[in-house]
C-alpha cells in the first residue's frame, strides 16, 4: 500500500512539474509585410527639367492627391538625383504606394474606372488627357519601373 501511495505521489509531483514548464513562445516572423510601392525612374531630356517639374506640379500632383483622398493609393513622393552616372541614368523618380500587391497590380474595371474618372475631371476631356500624357514623351524617358514591398 505504501508503494502505491508513493508511486501516486511521485506521479502527481512529476505532472505538476511538467505543467509548470510552459513552452516559451517562439520568435515571431523576421519582418512584417508592409505597403507595396511602385517606383518609376525617369530621365529628363536636356533642357526639359523645368517643364517636367511644372507638369508634375500642375498635373501629376493633383491627380495623385485625389487618388490618395479616394483611398486608391496610400501615398506618393517624388525624388531627384543630383549626380548623373551618364546619359542612361535617371534623375527624377516617382514612388506611389499601395496597401498591397493586388492594389498595385490588379486594376479591375471598377478600380480602373475610378482612376479614369479622376483624370477626366482634372483634364476636362479625353482629348486633353491624351494630349497631356503624350506631352510627357517630349520631356522625359522612363528608365525603369518596379515594385517594392516595405518590410517592417
Amino acid at each position: 500500500m505504501k508503494t502505491k501511495i508513493l508511486v501516486i505521489a511521485l506521479i502527481c509531483i512529476a505532472s505538476l512539474g511538467a505543467q509548470a514548464q510552459t513552452q516559451a513562445p517562439g520568435p515571431g516572423p523576421a519582418s512584417t509585410a508592409g505597403q507595396v510601392c511602385r517606383v518609376i525612374q525617369f530621365g529628363t531630356k536636356p533642357g526639359k527639367n523645368g517643364e517636367f517639374t511644372r507638369f508634375r506640379r500642375e498635373h501629376l500632383k493633383p491627380l495623385l492627391e485625389e487618388q490618395k483622398k479616394q483611398g486608391l493609393i496610400l501615398s506618393y513622393a517624388f525624388f531627384t538625383k543630383p549626380v548623373s552616372n551618364g546619359p542612361d541614368d535617371w534623375d527624377v523618380a516617382q514612388m506611389t504606394c499601395f496597401k498591397n500587391y493586388a492594389d498595385a497590380i490588379d486594376f479591375d474595371a471598377v478600380r480602373a474606372a475610378k482612376f479614369i474618372d479622376i483624370a477626366l475631371k482634372h483634364y476636362g476631356s479625353n482629348e486633353a488627357m491624351t494630349k497631356a500624357n503624350d506631352s510627357q514623351f517630349e520631356m522625359r524617358v522612363i528608365f525603369s519601373s518596379f515594385l517594392m514591398r516595405e518590410q517592417i
